[in-house]
């Protein structure tokens, strides 16, 4: 198709004038009336008049005007002049203008919602803003941004052609009035081959053996592939062989018709290709090709999004009563397997941290009481020293200081005996290295790894020779400690056997009962020092592995502040693609502060089980308060602020710490996580706009929103 046009020098730039082949004429007319300078097709020829009245006159003609090259120097009207004066806000304001051309690529942004982070460029997106308010401007409010052969002759844009970037068009038909409408529609029907990926993921064909659709080859197109027939040819069980064997699903394994090999063949966006084969009952294999070298590859290095027949409508049914179903959904627009495989190892790290941690905890709280108890026990053989049983009780109390020394230096004994143990420091580097293969194999890189696992090595063979020298030297005190050990108890034995001589002679003077109680406190004494001393000793163990659990939960905090803002971050292109397929209302997806609170609901009707506290108690406390928070008020015993912040009656909350304040829920609570709640809102336009309940849109509408979701949300995925 070729259009009559001009290019003319405004006092502004250059502007380019295109009209319909019947209106040819108009382009005599068009000059004439705006006093061109000099000869007609000369390089100097020009007019006086500004570009916006230019493209003014040109519309009242019927043409659409295009501003020329608007980054090149001298001729471009945005480097003209630096800083944005009133006439450039007419130039984007003007109704007549279609279309900004560059030059280069890299400025294809300019006077876009993506342009710069730069000063200028928000001054760009200001004039963009202000041609949104324009009425005549409605429904257009985006220009069409293109590069082109800048061929002034036939000769000079049919010659060396393929080496000029241009523009793509799409047109009903071969029409003037068809290229307006693409430049009116632009970020649908136009675009500057700059923009346009090289390739795109696609999945290139299937192979099929045995089953209900045995010996179907399927050759895809690029596009849009669609299968069609009636009920029970084999529509359902070709989209499902084709998840089977790109490992997306295992249900169709269970059924009749599930092929007996499934070979499917993919390419990604840089042109690597992907050869997937699955046998029944087997994990597939995924070989990838590039440059002729072939090699093995996981099975999601092809990352494919699949929608089982269903799947939608159940996310579609009531998504605010199933937030997770559509957070779920969200999430498959994300890559997050990082955040999410950290996730779950922290948590598991918390859980086995728990285990440990909660018998040390429960022994140190009972420290006061035990310390309390043997001051007592203190004070009555003190007593027994005073009175009759003064000759024996000394020595008595005496020796049995020294047993309870005894047993807890036997302890040390056996622990220099176990030795030490380096093996949670040294690590393998060729293990590592193998789990995160392959790697980009630069010569720069290797080198610097290189470099690293040396360094490892060196950790290794010094912790491993250290590891030695203590262990030698601990078994020599073992061995020494045992030796000194075996000379106290016998020490400890003789002593003993004078003490039983002294108590059958006061046996013999009528002082058994007062004797037998004096024994049994000192027997008493033994077990509390021995219970104090094992929780003393614990004491280092106990706070390492509450140091280990604070700096888990703050990595686990971390890692869910950046998952949650992941999620927020992909909101902006939904909405805009949100905003830019659906007309009739207002729709966007955000998220509400007060979370998904299913589980944490649950988890508190479960512990208050019993006590009349109501389902709507729950759900309002759980809403207004997350699981580590109220972890944290219950381990303080504060029920008032319990109260406070969760929204219950204080006897309530008084009654909530009762059944809860236990190290296992607390734990539990800790590493619990109320992720922010996804919203979908619908909103009427108008001067008074009005929320539209989601469950009232229609299942169309509904399937509409997730769909458009689906399709444009950003992601690398197919």
């Amino acid at each position: 198709m070729v259009l009559p046009a001009v290019e003319i020098t405004t006092a502004h730039g250059h502007v380019l004038v295109y009209f319909a082949p019947r209106d040819a004429g108009n382009i005599r007319n068009l000059l004439a009336k705006i006093d061109i300078k000099g000869p007609l097709g000369e390089p100097d020829s020009h007019t006086a008049m500004s570009m916006a009245d230019v493209i003014r006159e040109a519309e009242r003609l019927g043409g659409i005007s295009i501003a020329a090259h608007i980054d090149r120097v001298k001729t471009g009207f945005e480097m003209l002049a630096t800083g944005y004066p009133a006439w450039k806000g007419d130039i984007i304001n003007s109704s007549g203008l279609y279309g900004l051309e560059c030059d280069d690529a890299a400025n294809l942004i300019w006077y876009t919602e993506n342009d710069d982070s730069t000063a200028t460029g928000a001054e760009r997106k200001k004039l963009l803003a202000a041609r949104g308010g324009v009425s005549a401007l409605i429904g257009r409010a985006s220009l069409a941004h293109l590069q082109g052969s800048d061929a002034h002759t036939l000769a000079q844009f049919t010659t060396g052609r393929a080496d000029k970037l241009l523009t793509r068009f799409k047109l009903n038909e071969l029409s003037f009035d068809a290229f307006r409408t693409a430049l009116s529609d632009c970020e649908a029907r136009v675009r500057a081959v700059a923009t346009i990926p090289k390739s795109l993921p696609r999945i290139l064909g299937m192979q099929i053996t045995s089953g209900f659709l045995n010996g179907e080859i399927y050759h895809f197109s690029d596009n849009l592939n669609c299968f069609i027939g009636g009920r029970g040819t084999g529509k359902s069980t070709a989209l499902q062989s084709l998840a089977y064997g790109l490992d997306l699903t295992n249900e169709l394994e269970t059924h009749d018709n599930c092929p007996g090999t499934v070979v499917v063949y993919c390419e990604d966006e840089n042109g690597m290709q992907y050869r997937y084969e699955r046998l029944r009952g087997k994990r597939p294999t995924v070989v990838a090709k590039r440059d002729k070298e072939i090699t093995d590859v996981p099975a999601d290095a092809f990352q494919v999004e699949y929608y089982p027949q269903g799947e939608l409508s159940a996310v579609a049914k009531d998504p605010l009563k199933n937030p997770s179903l559509l957070q779920e959904f969200l999430d498959r627009h994300l890559l997050l397997s990082d955040l999410v495989g950290k996730e779950e190892q922290l948590v598991t790290a918390l859980d086995q941290n728990s285990a440990q941690l909660i018998t040390l905890e429960v022994s140190a709280a009972q420290l006061t009481k035990k310390a309390d108890l043997l001051a007592e026990i203190n004070k009555k053989l003190a007593i027994a020293e005073e009175g009759k049983l003064k000759e024996i009780a000394a020595v008595q109390d005496q020796l049995s200081n020294e047993k309870n020394l005894a047993v807890s230096l036997g302890e040390i004994r056996d622990q220099y005996d176990a030795g030490i143990d380096f093996s949670d420091w040294i690590k393998d580097f060729d293990d590592y290295e193998e789990m995160t293969k392959p790697l980009t194999g630069a010569p720069a890189s290797n080198a610097a790894l290189l470099k690293i696992k040396e360094a490892m090595n060196n950790v290794n063979k010094s912790l491993s020779s250290t590891a030695e020298k203590i262990n030698k030297t601990l078994k020599t005190g073992a061995r020494e400690m045992t030796v000194a050990l075996g000379e106290l108890q016998r020490a400890q034995k003789t002593l003993e056997a004078q003490i039983n001589v002294k108590i059958t002679e006061l046996q013999k003077k009528g002082l058994a009962g007062t004797i037998a109680d004096h024994q049994a406190r000192l027997k008493q004494k033994s077990a509390v020092t021995q219970e104090i001393n094992k929780i003393k000793g614990q004491a280092t163990l106990l706070a390492r592995l509450r140091k280990s659990r604070s700096d888990y939960l703050k990595e686990l905090a971390h890692v869910r502040t950046e998952l949650t803002q992941r999620r927020k971050d992909q909101l902006k292109s939904i909405n805009e693609n949100l905003a830019a397929t659906i007309e009739d209302y207002t729709v966007f997806v955000h998220y509400e502060p007060s979370g998904i609170t299913d589980e944490f609901c649950a988890f508190i009707r479960e512990k208050m089980r019993g006590s009349y506290f109501q389902e709507d108690m729950a759900d309002k406390l759980c809403s207004q308060i997350t699981p580590p928070r109220l972890a944290t008020l219950l381990l303080g015993n504060d029920a008032k602020t319990i109260s406070a912040e969760g929204g219950v009656a204080e006897e309530w909350a008084n009654e909530i710490c009762q059944k809860l304040r236990r190290f296992q829920t607390v734990h539990a609570l800790q590493s619990m996580w109320k992720p922010p709640c996804p919203v979908i809102t619908a909103r009427t336009k108008g001067a008074r706009p009005r929320d539209i309940p989601i469950n009232q849109l229609s299942d169309g509408q509904k399937h509409t929103i997730l769909l458009t979701i689906a399709m444009l949300a950003e992601s690398n995925i197919l």
